[in-house]
């Protein structure tokens, strides 16, 4: 057995080291439904069966029921304790009302959406007109946030993975407060981390480090405030970097043990990679199309979630384009989900399996199969992010129309605009790769620098690609521990000349060597230390 010289028996959270000039492990533990403090509750007090009285849901798949189950889904909304919407085993035909972009939505904390399994519970979805819509979206009603008003700025740069914030004042600041903490990407943090050339005046449409937190100590003597989780990177003064109370997030929210599929589109058309945006194509009404969409959650989960095909497909697809999308979230855990085969892949973000775009994720014992991209990290709000005993199979296919056909990317990467501090822990790749590259491609802002201070941990590749890791990360980036048949790390850069923007090279080591790496997982050995438990965490 072997150990990171980064990680040592006696490891414990850095506050003495930068992001800018050091290398350092993060604490990761606090990843996942109340930081792992909390078990997902199992049961609620109040259960709604919805193909009882007075819903009577049809759950043969013959009568579309939309209405039915987002009347049940709305009254579960006032249940006082919280309430299991429960869709008994059998199939639940669904749709996109007209001016909705859902089908279904959960927009009240304290429900759950329960099927009675995966292989017995299916949400089908008849709509074939889905481009930039979820089939279950779960999300506050009015999810436009207000414009930010009292923001609090820090008064000292914060270099490192700190829990304390100087503020300007503490005034209005309690206990159990929910927070966003901000900057602003203006030219200064693009030069710095050098790339003018290719983001020059573009900081709003890089949007900022965004880490939502929740007080737990103020300290109106010395204007501190303590937040539960650190800071996932460095914020400085001169970004206008500072605290401010966010809108309502819901709560206690989760949709599990049940299968979701789309009736796949069958006419004949172009399902190349740009024909996404050309009306007359099929592959338009399959853009930016999710079976789940969650957004503005705290504390949520998924679990026990699945795709299928549902009868009558005959490219075997199971979902239009994407699988589960969460955005603008704190602590959710997506827990033994399985999601395959979108009948498109093409550009613009089509045929991911697992888009993270929030704070603190647990993504763990999940499956990726036969899509584009497996699992995928998108933007600067997505830091502090764990992959666990994850599975990413046979990437870079689509369905269309014939049921086998290549799409132009592939591979679980940190895809775009600086995700950062995010760990990949005792996870595998079949035929496919992880990636945190420099990447060329992308709108007006190219994607960039994809990621910074993230940590691949005892990762396992087998099948057709070169190498388990390409690594080009800004600051630094870790890769620590590989088997496999492929255990090849990539540190060069896919785009030559690119090389400086990134330097010092990644730190890689135990290349091969992953079966012997001590702890096995990064996570759960955090947990264990930051929880003072000799024993799994419950999850």
């Amino acid at each position: 057995m072997w150990r990171s010289e980064l990680y040592p028996a006696n490891w414990k959270s850095s506050q003495d080291k930068t992001f800018y000039s050091d290398m350092l492990i993060q604490d990761f533990s606090y990843a996942g439904y109340h930081r792992g403090e909390k078990e997902i509750p199992s049961d609620f007090k109040t259960v709604m069966d919805v193909t009882k009285s007075p819903y009577n849901a049809d759950n043969t798949g013959k009568e579309d029921v939309t209405s039915v189950l987002q009347r049940a889904i709305d009254d579960a909304g006032s249940v006082k304790g919280g309430c299991v919407v429960y869709l008994p085993e059998g199939i639940y035909k669904v749709s996109v009302t007209t001016g909705k972009s859902y089908c279904l939505i959960l927009a009240h904390s304290n429900i759950v959406l329960k099927g009675a399994g995966a292989e017995k519970t299916f949400i089908l979805n008849s709509s074939a007109a889905m481009r930039s819509k979820a089939i279950v979206r779960i999300a506050p009603a009015n999810s436009s946030p207000p414009l930010v008003q009292g923001k609090q700025l820090i008064t000292k740069d914060l270099l490192s993975p700190s829990m304390i914030v100087p503020v300007q004042s503490t005034n209005g600041f309690k206990p159990g407060d929910m927070v966003l903490i901000s900057n602003e990407i203006d030219n200064e943090w693009i030069t710095e981390h050098h790339m003018l050339k290719y983001w020059k005046d573009m900081g709003r449409q890089l949007g900022g480090q965004k880490y939502y937190r929740e007080i737990v100590k103020v300290n109106s003597a010395s204007n501190e405030l303590t937040i539960d989780i650190p800071i996932r990177y460095t914020l400085k003064m001169a970004q206008k970097a500072g605290l401010s109370k966010t809108p309502a997030m819901l709560r206690e929210v989760g949709i599990e043990n049940l299968s979701i599929g789309n009736k796949e589109i069958s006419e004949e058309g172009d399902w190349t990679e740009e024909s996404y945006k050309i009306r007359e194509n099929p592959s338009y009404q399959s853009h930016d199309s999710w079976a789940i969409a969650m957004e503005k959650v705290s504390d949520g989960w998924i679990r026990k979630v699945a795709s299928y095909c549902p009868t009558g497909n005959s490219s075997q697809a199971h979902l239009l384009s994407n699988g589960i999308k969460v955005s603008q979230t704190k602590n959710i855990s997506i827990i033994e989900c399985n999601f395959k085969k979108p009948q498109y892949g093409g550009g613009g973000g089509n045929g991911y399996m697992y888009r993270i775009m929030g704070n603190e994720t647990l993504i763990k014992d999940c499956v990726a199969e036969f899509s584009r991209h497996g699992f995928v990290l998108s933007g600067m709000t997505a830091s502090g992010n764990v992959f666990l005993n994850c599975l990413d199979k046979d990437s870079g296919w689509q369905t269309g129309t014939t049921g086998n056909e290549k799409t132009s990317g592939s591979g679980s990467d940190h895809h775009m605009h600086f995700s950062h501090s995010n760990l990949f822990d005792r996870c595998t790749v079949e035929n496919s790769f992880f990636a945190a590259g420099w990447r060329k491609w992308g709108g007006s802002a190219i994607h960039g620098i994809t990621g910074a201070h993230s940590v691949y941990w005892n990762l396992r590749s087998n099948g057709t690609q070169a190498y388990a890791v390409q690594t080009q990360q800004g600051r630094y980036g870790y890769v620590i521990g590989t088997s496999g048949n492929k255990p090849d790390v990539r540190t060069s850069a896919w785009e030559p000349g690119t090389e400086w923007i990134t330097d010092p090279v990644d730190f890689v080591e135990g290349k091969g060597k992953g079966e012997d790496l001590n702890p096995q997982s990064l996570y759960l050995d955090q947990c264990n230390r930051r929880l003072r438990s000799n024993v799994p965490l419950r999850r």
